[in-house]
């Protein structure tokens, strides 16, 4: 292993909250909100969900029958600027 992946920890941590390899965007709005590990270097707030970010979780749900699938490249995009 040649370097620490940040998003890896915070994957790990939502997929032990969600105890599955898909869950709905709702499900996913809670457990990202309320992560303990912060990837970000500043002392800023966490960012807010809603608007843009939660629409385009739901566009991800909708093109895979509801449900956001936790290992596909759009969840890993959409978690980088969540």
């Amino acid at each position: 292993v040649c370097c620490v992946n940040d998003c890896e920890s915070l994957l790990d941590e939502i997929e032990e909250a969600v105890g599955a390899p898909v869950a709905e965007p709702s499900e996913l709005l809670a457990v990202v909100g309320n992560l303990s590990s912060q990837a970000t270097l500043s002392d800023d707030p966490p960012r807010d969900l809603k608007g843009s970010l939660t629409n385009q979780l739901e566009q991800i749900a909708a093109a895979h029958g509801g449900r956001v699938p936790l290992h596909g490249r759009l969840f890993a995009q959409w978690l980088h600027y969540a």
